[in-house]
C-alpha cells in the first residue's frame, strides 16, 4: 500500500506538474497576446507622434531655407548694384580720359596748354559776378598772332584772355 501511495503522490505530482506547465504555457501565451495588443495599439500612435515630428522639421527647414533664399538675393541684388555703380565710374573715366585730349598751342616761343586757358576763362567769367555751374557751352577762338582766346559763352557772352 505504501507502494501504490507513493505511485499516486507521483502521478499526481506529475499531474500538478502538468497542469502547471499548461498554465505557465497559457499564462506565456496570455502574456504574448497582451504584448501583442500593446504593440498594435502603441504603433500607430508612434507613427502618428513620428509624422507629425517630420512635417513640423520640414517646416522648419523650409521656413529656414525661404529665409536664407531671400537674404542670399537681396545681398546678391546688393552686390550687383555696387558692380554696376563701379563699371558705370570706370567707364565714365575711360571716357572723360579718352575724350579730353591735351592741346598745346605753341607761338613765336610761347606755349600754353588748352586746360590753362580754360581755366582762365572760367576764371574771368567767375570774376564777373556769374557762376561757374552756369556754363552749358564754351567756344574757344584762339588767336596767336594777338597772343589772344577769344570765347563764348552760352552763345550770349564773350571776352578775351591772354594765352601765354
Amino acid at each position: 500500500m505504501a507502494r501504490t501511495t507513493a505511485r499516486t503522490a507521483k502521478k499526481k505530482a506529475a499531474a500538478k506538474a502538468a497542469t502547471a506547465a499548461k498554465a505557465t504555457t497559457k499564462a506565456a501565451e496570455a502574456a504574448e497576446e497582451v504584448k501583442d495588443a500593446a504593440v498594435k495599439e502603441v504603433e500607430p500612435k508612434a507613427e502618428k507622434a513620428v509624422e507629425a515630428d517630420i512635417k513640423e522639421v520640414a517646416a522648419a527647414a523650409k521656413e529656414t531655407v525661404k529665409d536664407t533664399g531671400a537674404k542670399v538675393v537681396d545681398k546678391a541684388k546688393e552686390v550687383t548694384k555696387k558692380v554696376e555703380k563701379t563699371v558705370k565710374e570706370k567707364v565714365a573715366e575711360v571716357k572723360a580720359a579718352a575724350a579730353d585730349p591735351e592741346v598745346y598751342v605753341q607761338y613765336q616761343g610761347n606755349e600754353s596748354n588748352l586746360a590753362v586757358i580754360t581755366e582762365r576763362i572760367k576764371k574771368q567769367y567767375v570774376e564777373e559776378g556769374h557762376k561757374e555751374s552756369d556754363i552749358k557751352s564754351l567756344k574757344i577762338y584762339l588767336k596767336p598772332e594777338d597772343a589772344s582766346a577769344y570765347y563764348v559763352i552760352n552763345d550770349n557772352n564773350s571776352g578775351k584772355v591772354f594765352l601765354f
